[in-house]
């Protein structure tokens, strides 16, 4: 296939709504080389190009009829994702490398550079088609508390642990013997270690070599934990290459670590939880440090406690807890032996303004998210567009969407900052892709208050 035919055929799957359809459409290319190539370039979670803004082709010129990807496009790509091509040199050459290819193949080739196809397809499709064809990283997830059968854990014997649900970054430790470290993400993007030279050399010295270790990782300002938004917004800058503030200090919170050899899709590691976290209690106490902790644990010994626990950290602003079996192996995929007890409110806001998608991603020129507000005005949150179908009608007739009232499901409120001296909801989400016929108004902040404290006492 041509970079051309490629487009298309991306092009063709982004038009398709069934996702039977896309992965049929994937797995009937997929034997093409070149397009194999390109979503191996593009999905890869390991390969990035360091560049978020698409480079404007005003007053360069546009060579007619183009051409085609050749070694010289690979080359750009391979030297963007080594980052021998920085800066403006890359702005410069990704800018004379669009103008020199046809306009389907310049599309395509910043598409692989933004990491993002724009077709509604993820790296899991791509190895249904061919199976290992993209990297994928194992993790251990979550249950919901009605799909784990926690009757058969003998808790009210046993015991269960309960953990705080952090509300940091996600982060895999991998301390190798020899004593080379990476973090990486869930996603297996790694995160960069230049600016944490002291965390590095106590990960070396705290944690077992030859394992990986899960964690959160917070910021500390002046010795304090700090809130979610401003942490994670400080971590998302040290991920594009920025640098601590001399108050500020990364903790990574731990509660988990399996041997290098089970790191791998679909494996496990059978050793029960317990003597999992009591032996990375135990390489904790035996070297002292500032910059790893172990996630705050309670041994329980009935669901009831589980939730008090759980409503602990709800009235302190938090996310909840994690409830896991004391026996609970870890497994790649999805876990029943241990439960997300998360706290989930649907409030009614109304909808005052249509925020376009961000430059460069594929929502750029369309819906992206609905502001939405409280009757009194005293709360206000962005909420994603659910789905296509709805972005496709807010883009016909915006106008109607303005006024109307929506339903937004939420995990709590967020206080006033420095930014904003309004309140705001954190994780809002659309509940239905479409505007309610039955209410014209809104909840109010007392009434979103009131709701939220009425399913903490509920849980």
């Amino acid at each position: 296939m041509t970079s051309d035919d490629i487009f298309r055929v991306i092009d063709q799957i982004a038009r398709t709504s069934s996702k039977n359809d896309k992965q049929a459409l994937v797995s009937a290319n997929i034997g093409d080389p070149e397009f194999k190539r390109v979503l191996v370039a593009a999905l890869d979670p390991l390969t990035t190009y360091g560049m978020a803004k698409r480079p404007v082709l005003e007053g360069i010129t546009i060579y007619t009829p183009g051409r085609q990807f050749d070694a010289p496009t690979w080359q750009i790509l391979d030297d963007l994702a080594a980052r021998r091509l920085t800066g403006n040199n890359a702005i410069d050459t990704v800018r004379g490398e669009m103008a020199a290819l046809t306009v389907e193949s310049a599309e395509l080739f910043w598409r692989i550079i933004a990491k993002d196809l724009r077709a509604g397809f993820s790296e899991s499709t791509v190895n249904k088609a061919a199976k290992g064809t993209i990297r994928e990283f194992p993790y251990m997830r979550c249950s919901l508390p009605k799909d784990a059968k926690m009757d058969e854990w003998g808790i009210e014997t046993n015991g269960a642990i309960s953990q705080e649900k952090a509300d940091g970054m996600f982060l895999n430790v991998t301390h190798e013997t020899g004593g080379l470290v990476s973090l990486t993400t869930r996603q297996g993007t790694p995160f960069p270690l230049d600016a944490m030279p002291a965390l590095v050399a106590e990960i070396q010295a705290r944690l077992k070599p030859d394992t990986q270790t899960h964690s959160e990782m917070l910021v500390l300002i002046d010795g304090k934990v700090a809130p979610r938004e401003i942490s994670n917004g400080i971590l998302n800058s040290i991920a594009q290459g920025g640098t601590f503030e001399a108050n500020q200090q990364p903790l990574l919170k731990v509660w988990d670590q399996i041997p290098l050899a089970a790191v791998v899709p679909k494996g496990k590691h059978t050793v029960p939880y317990r003597d999992r976290l009591a032996d990375l209690f135990k390489q904790l106490h035996a070297v002292p440090g500032t910059s790893i902790c172990a996630i705050d644990t309670r041994i329980v010994k009935s669901i009831s406690e589980a939730f008090a626990h759980y409503r602990e950290y709800i009235a302190d602003g938090k996310e909840g807890t994690i409830l896991k079996r004391m026996t609970a192996i870890w497994r790649d995929g999805t876990s029943k032996e241990q439960v997300k007890l998360k706290l989930e409110v649907d409030v009614d806001l109304k909808v005052v303004a249509i925020v376009p998608g961000r430059a460069g991603t594929k929502n750029e020129g369309r819906a992206g998210s609905l502001t939405c507000v409280t009757s009194c005005g005293q709360l206000k949150t962005d909420v994603t567009v659910k789905d296509e179908k709805m972005r496709d009608e807010v883009d016909a007739n915006p106008n109607d969407w303005i006024e109307r009232v929506i339903t937004v499901r939420a995990n709590s409120i967020m206080t006033p900052s420095a930014s904003s001296d309004l309140h705001s909801l954190f994780l809002p989400r659309m509940v239905e892709a479409c505007y309610r016929l039955d209410k014209t108004e809104p909840d109010s902040l007392e009434r979103v208050r009131d709701q939220f404290n009425a399913a903490v006492k509920a849980a």
